[in-house]
């Protein structure tokens, strides 16, 4: 599921994935904000969520 964000830190809107592949093998994933790197949220998933930028704040 696609999940959209603003950075509480410099107001950037980004999305990321929060899907997973496998069910086991999986663990807690920090998503970074692509513009100044702030903790925007986390996932569950035996991927690594990359937030793509939609609009700089």
């Amino acid at each position: 599921m696609i999940h959209r964000v603003t950075c509480d830190k410099c107001g950037s809107i980004s999305e990321y994935d929060d899907r997973s592949i496998w069910e086991g093998n999986r663990e807690r994933e920090e998503i970074e904000c692509p513009v100044c790197g702030n903790i925007i949220g986390s996932v569950f998933t035996d991927l690594i969520p990359v937030a793509r930028l939609i609009s700089k704040g």
